[in-house]
């Protein structure tokens, strides 16, 4: 081998070695990730899981940013309203039902999809002295008196959470028109409230609800998933307990605003696909019982505008 070939080489071998930081000048500082919805919830926690790898692969710090109000529309605002130049990032969770529901203006175009990183099935919670001791008791007593009660939707009441339940008891039979839902400022907050006897019903992935369940004061009923998960075997799976076969949950992913650089948007897609497919990262999700599910940008992109068309079609039937 000639030197010049010696040295081409040692080149091309030097460059794939370089950190993905030092391929791009972007990013040059600090990087926001705004996680629409309030601290201690499952998006929070997984947003602070993703910038931390992030931070190692990239050289910038990524701070995030909880901004819940309005169940989320002050944090997906910030997300679309921000420059595209790849200084402000989102966790995004649910924004197919503000539109419809005349809350804000948010469609698919609006972003610009980086990677789907996760799944997780809805469980439903109640209070640890809450008269219901499983899933059909409580779907019986909002059937006879859907307006008695009172379900805490976590953030924004057409979000995921609440529009798995609201599904459920629709399938059930539940005149859901008069099931009284009420937002609130994140799954955290809305446990806490059902723990103190605020409200009938909570909404939520089982990891958000985990602690509370743990300390004897939330008691979680079913998960509608195919089967019970590994980090609370003893719910059961709600085609286990009742004549319904649905898996519905809260789906979450990295965006940016639309038209983020095309170079950009690979060098994070690049970093989501390692970080994704890391042992250590999916054991530390595992452990906190949050489900993996990888899709990069461009199946991300197309399975966000299924969920604005099939997620429209059920406020517009369940006349939300």
């Amino acid at each position: 081998m000639s030197r010049y070939a010696i040295y081409a080489a040692a080149m091309l071998a030097a460059g794939l070695a370089t950190p993905l930081a030092a391929q791009s000048d972007w990013p040059e500082r600090p990087v926001t990730i705004v996680v629409p919805s309030g601290a201690g919830g499952g998006t929070d926690q997984t947003a602070r899981m993703l910038a931390e790898r992030l931070q190692e692969k990239l050289g910038q710090p990524f701070n995030v940013v909880n901004q819940g109000q309005g169940g989320g529309v002050v944090g997906i605002s910030s997300i679309k309203g921000a420059e595209p130049d790849g200084y402000t990032l989102g966790v995004i969770f649910n924004f197919a039902h503000y539109a419809p529901m005349g809350q804000a203006d948010f469609n698919v175009e609006d972003f610009t999809p980086i990677a789907q990183y996760n799944f997780d099935p809805a469980g439903f919670n109640v209070a640890a002295d809450s008269e219901w001791s499983s899933i059909t008791e409580a779907l019986d007593a909002f059937k006879e008196a859907p307006g008695d009660y009172v379900v805490a939707c976590g953030g924004g009441c057409g979000g995921s959470w609440p529009m798995a339940v609201a599904t459920m008891m629709d399938e059930y039979g539940v005149y859901v028109g008069q099931v009284r839902f009420v937002s609130g400022q994140g799954a955290a907050a809305a446990l806490q409230d059902l723990a103190a006897g605020g409200v009938d019903a909570v909404p939520s992935s089982l990891p958000e609800a985990g602690p509370l369940i743990e300390a004897g004061r939330v008691r979680g009923l079913v998960v509608m998933a195919d089967e019970p998960l590994e980090a609370f075997p003893d719910i059961p799976a709600l085609s286990d307990v009742t004549d319904l076969d649905l898996t519905l949950g809260a789906w979450r992913g990295l965006i940016a605003p639309a038209d983020l650089p095309d170079e950009i948007a690979t060098t994070l897609e690049t970093a989501m696909d390692e970080i994704v497919h890391d042992e250590e990262w999916r054991d530390a999700m595992t452990e906190r019982g949050f489900g993996i599910q990888w899709r990069p940008s461009a199946e991300f992109g197309d399975f966000m505008s299924s969920e604005q068309e099939s997620v429209r079609n059920v406020i517009g039937t369940l006349g939300l």
